[in-house]
């Protein structure tokens, strides 16, 4: 029975062994391989993350509202391989030495960081689901209100990865504590994870909208015209990402959210088990995120190029000439609304 009392001052082995879960005392196999591999990850989502910011900074064709968005996404992730690295040399034994507050701080991180990221996919998911049902190439939001926009998100971020510390955790309440993160309440791991799975759904809703539009417009352009090819490839490359998208996310969060909500409602569920490799599964999806949203544009592999080969920034602004305008064109109707002077998506 709750008695009230506050913990403040407890070790963070008192709430693990409250919970049940395993709190390391020395490194074993396992712990080095988990931190072996998020390590790994941490670099890469950072130098790719950081590869796009630099990449849509430089080229002036990626200077519009989406690429200003994927931008934002790519510093999302960024701060995501930050947090989690932070995460990966403050875990195992070295929890133990951490206070409250750290502990706090610790997953404060990653939560926001992780909100960043979701947050970041569904505004990308309403901009392209406006420009393509309202036959743009890009959208003709004012920078203004891009920046509004990312405020919005970043501070919405940072309110859901305070709000544990700021009281909703279950140090003053513990018997609400949560089997897989100790200090937090089960009410809001419930709340956190249904949040992400709500978004999830919108953006699902949003993509497939998207999709069955772009392919029944294609499709009444075939019957009441001829050379259409390049209709046809959009569709096709519309379908490509958002089973790209809608996968990875799937892959990425699904397992990590359910396990959450397994947590809050199954007390007899074991999901301590496999709780490291889902989470990191979860981390996987900032490394993915600019393959799917930048790499299969071509215009930003030859930037890419161009950044990793320290060629000339001219040269940047100066590719994708002919073919390769061409050929880029198509996955910028679908990602980035091309920079060309074309009427319609499809």
């Amino acid at each position: 029975m709750d008695d009230g009392q506050c913990y403040y001052n407890e070790t963070i082995a008192f709430f693990y062994n409250r919970s049940q879960k395993y709190l390391a005392t020395e490194w074993n196999a396992v712990s080095k391989l988990v931190m072996g591999l998020g390590i790994t990850v941490c670099i890469f989502i950072m130098l790719a993350n950081l590869l796009v910011m630099v990449a849509i900074y430089i080229n002036r064709r990626f200077h519009f509202p989406i690429y200003y968005l994927m931008a934002n996404l790519a510093a999302a992730d960024f701060f995501a391989g930050l947090a989690y690295f932070y995460l990966m040399f403050n875990t195992g034994p070295n929890t133990r030495r951490l206070t409250v507050s750290t502990w706090l701080l610790r997953q404060g991180l990653i939560d926001t960081s992780l909100t960043a990221s979701v947050a970041n996919l569904l505004a990308i998911a309403i901009e392209r689901h406006i420009t393509v049902f309202r036959m743009q190439l890009h959208t003709r939001m004012s920078n203004r209100r891009v920046v509004v926009v990312i405020v919005i998100i970043w501070t919405m971020s940072i309110i859901m990865g305070a709000i544990p510390s700021a009281g909703w955790n279950c140090i003053c309440a513990i018997d609400t504590c949560s089997n897989m993160a100790p200090l937090y309440s089960n009410s809001y791991l419930g709340f956190w994870a249904i949040f992400n799975l709500v978004t999830f759904v919108v953006m699902v809703v949003l993509y497939a909208h998207i999709f069955m539009y772009v392919r029944q417009r294609t499709m009444r352009m075939s019957r009441h015209s001829s050379g259409q090819r390049r209709n046809r490839d959009t569709m096709m490359s519309l379908l490509k990402t958002v089973v790209i998208v809608l996968g990875a996310f799937i892959v990425c969060w699904t397992p990590g959210l359910v396990i959450l909500l397994l947590d809050v409602v199954c007390s007899n569920c074991n999901v301590l088990t496999y709780e490291k490799f889902f989470l990191l599964l979860a981390e996987f999806n900032s490394a993915m995120n600019p393959i799917i949203y930048s790499y299969r544009d071509k215009e930003m592999s030859v930037t890419f190029k161009q950044i990793l080969c320290c060629q000339r920034q001219e040269n940047v602004n100066g590719t994708a000439e002919g073919s390769d305008r061409s050929a880029s064109s198509i996955n910028h109707t679908v990602l980035g609304g091309a920079h060309h002077n074309d009427h319609s998506v499809v």
